[in-house]
């Protein structure tokens, strides 16, 4: 299993840090890291200035050693680990080295060497190759939540509809109630007022008596 990046140990990283700010202005490196899958590719790029015999690219962690060397005009040099794994893009002064079907052992730091009157150091790329099994682990799950998602909503859906059509029925039945409420209580005062009014009902008296 390959190390992630927030589980490197914590003095790497910071020695990478340390590099990258103590290295000259006169070579620049990019990116400063990535994670890449077995199997993938990464890009560095390498910037100079000033005059340049040529570009020596390093595995500087965990074990030093060579990876290419390029100069304009001429075959690259390539590492007997690295060979047929190599691409080159641009001149030397801002030349692209492309590692490719990289593997696990790979996982390290590497950094631009600029030949000039002196040997200038460029700050580091920390590479980090992960398990590929893992990346298809992590490739499966997502692709399990994603198919179970339609069947979830139609669940969710479903069950809403219960919900208010509970919610409906009971409200109805409320609703009749309190109607039958209101009709009783009309017919009670209904029955109260005639039974107010009757006792002051005349009555008038037969005229065949």
């Amino acid at each position: 299993m390959a190390p992630e990046l927030p589980w490197l140990p914590v003095h790497l990283i910071l020695a990478c840090i340390l590099l990258r700010a103590l290295a000259t202005q006169e070579v620049r490196q990019f990116p400063p890291y990535t994670i890449v899958p077995e199997g993938g590719s990464i890009s560095i790029t390498c910037s100079t200035s000033g005059p340049l015999s040529g570009v020596f690219l390093g595995q500087r962690w965990p074990k030093p050693t060579g990876v290419i060397y390029y100069e304009d005009k001429k075959p690259p040099t390539v590492d007997e680990r690295f060979r047929g794994r190599v691409a080159f893009s641009g001149l030397q002064h801002n030349l692209t080295i492309t590692l490719s079907h990289l593997q696990m052992s790979d996982t390290g730091a590497y950094a631009c060497q600029a030949v000039m009157d002196d040997m200038v150091w460029g700050p580091d790329t920390l590479v980090v190759v992960t398990d590929k099994v893992s990346q298809e682990a992590d490739t499966c799950q997502k692709a399990q939540l994603i198919s179970a998602f339609p069947v979830v909503l139609a669940m969710s859906c479903f069950f809403l509809g219960l919900g208010i059509g509970a919610v409906c029925v009971l409200r109805k039945k409320q609703v009749k109630k309190l109607c039958c409420v209101e009709d009783k209580s009309s017919a009670c005062i209904v029955y109260e007022d005639m039974s107010y009014k009757g006792p002051n009902r005349m009555s008038t008296p037969n005229e065949y008596q």
